[in-house]
């Protein structure tokens, strides 16, 4: 249930964003692309897995299909399609997910040396590209390198390519950056991930703001707070609870006590501001939605004002209902892998992979060829349509008038010449100059004039050659 003063809309996948969401929020982050498009509640993100997969499996056995019948008509050995039960649940696919996901952290830390903000982001990056796509359709062992380098760009810690690669076995530039635009398109290009890091690390100034903090004990639960916070990454508590919220949560698994007495300390001597600013801010900086969407209660103006009284726009009892329930989140996070079912699931994986997406397959061939005629096709169509454009523009004063060379008026023309003396010896008329031009002189007026009656200089261009009469 959402106790919100304002109510918010439930964020889904990517969409054109409505004037309504485009109001202002309590915070920064209720303004961002993270809580307008990638925040769902549990249910929401039951059904979109469920959906996925369905569609998956699905379109893998259709394709595989194709596949066989391509390798026959090629007389080429075959494999039969998988059986309905060997394809990945919903399950398999969090499982296969999650074990990828915690490589990010090993490869950022021991491989990079990367801050933790790489790390999550690229996790976040992973865990919303399996949003809208499926393991069946892209192994993670391919998107898992492209979230983390690119990850590293987003963030401002960039790595080069060849430094990068050297990391991972079996791995070339060809397939980080044939993949990154993929990626990049299945997150709607947002890539600012707005984490819980910072939120916890905010709280821990927070409590520090109060008689006599305990500041030893702040600094000591810390450490063990942030180690929750890495284990929340593999949770998918980002998509349902804010920042805030989560980091909350971490110092309440790291310390029970030091953060319910400073619950009471501030719900016991908070004062409500006349600021409405302030009171947004105050919202905003804790937990001020729970993030379960379907269950969005408005609430009456009654209701609305007592809210305004109390910190962070909630109760008391459910802060803390909400904080005991990223912590079960939280726990299920610290649960080992299972490397042997992993590995069990990969192996199945080899065989429901969509075979369109499997290079060297007659279905990838054949897909490949496709995508290229439709390419050169649209090319040549650019080139035609570019071409007709330049010749519009050319003509349009009309047509080009083109003559011929055989014309009798063209034959007939003679060429005139520029000079207006010959040696130094004035030109006199009916003399032909070179180029067979007859031009006739005129001792008074600015030069001499061509069959045509042009003038082509005289005796008013005393530097053109010798002048034309002794009077000057």
């Amino acid at each position: 249930m959402t106790l919100t003063i304002d109510t918010q809309p439930e964020a889904g996948p990517s969409s054109s964003s409505s004037p309504s969401s485009l109001a202002p929020g309590p915070s920064p982050y209720h303004e961002s692309s993270q809580f307008r498009h990638w925040r769902y509640s549990p249910s929401s993100l039951k059904t979109i897995r469920e959906e996925l997969n369905a569609k998956s499996v699905e379109v893998v056995a259709k394709n595989t299909e194709m596949e066989k019948e391509a390798q026959i008509s090629l007389g080429h050995s075959y494999t039969d399609p998988p059986s309905p039960t060997a394809y990945l649940t919903v399950s398999d696919e969090l499982l296969l997910l999650r074990f990828y996901c915690s490589q990010i952290s090993k490869i950022c830390r021991h491989g990079f040396g990367l801050p933790e903000v790489v790390e999550s982001t690229a996790i976040s990056y992973l865990k919303r590209f399996y949003l809208k796509n499926s393991v069946m359709e892209w192994h993670p062992k391919n998107i898992m390198p492209t979230c983390l380098f690119l990850a590293a760009k987003t963030t401002n810690y960039p790595v080069l390519i060849d430094q990068f690669i050297s990391k991972f076995s079996k791995l070339s530039p060809d397939d980080i950056l044939d993949t990154e635009f993929l990626v990049a398109q299945s997150l709607g290009f947002e890539f600012w991930v707005r984490g819980a890091e910072k939120s916890l690390r905010g709280w821990s100034l927070d409590l520090q703001n109060q008689p006599n903090p305990p500041l030893d004990v702040i600094q000591k639960s810390l450490n063990e707070a942030l180690g929750y916070h890495s284990t929340s990454l593999f949770t998918d508590s980002e998509f349902i609870y804010t920042p805030s919220q989560i980091g909350l949560a971490c110092w309440h698994l790291s310390n029970k006590t030091l953060i319910e007495d400073f619950l009471d300390y501030r719900y016991s001597s908070f004062v409500p501001s006349n600021d409405p600013s302030d009171e947004a801010r105050e919202r905003g900086s804790g937990a001020q939605n729970d993030g379960e969407g379907d269950e969005d209660v408005r609430v009456d103006g009654e209701e609305k004002d007592h809210l305004r009284t109390l910190p962070y726009g909630l109760e008391k009892e459910r802060l803390l209902a909400i904080l005991e329930e990223i912590e079960t989140l939280v726990s299920h996070g610290k649960e080992e892998i299972d490397l042997k079912k992993v590995k069990t699931i990969d192996k199945r994986l080899k065989s429901c992979t969509n075979p369109e997406k499997i290079p060297g397959t007659a279905l990838y061939v054949k897909r490949k060829r496709e995508k290229d005629t439709a390419e050169a096709a649209s090319k040549a169509a650019k080139t035609a349509k570019a071409s007709a454009a330049a010749a519009d523009r050319e003509s349009v004063f009309g047509e080009v008038i083109s003559v011929s060379s055989k014309s009798p008026a063209l034959g007939e023309r003679k060429p005139l010449s520029p000079r207006v003396t010959l040696n130094g010896v004035t030109v006199t008329a009916g003399i032909t100059q070179p180029g067979g031009a007859e031009v006739a002189l005129e001792d008074e007026g600015m030069g001499v004039k061509d069959e045509n009656g042009i003038v082509m200089g005289g005796k008013g261009l005393i530097d053109v050659g010798l002048p034309l009469s002794k009077d000057i």
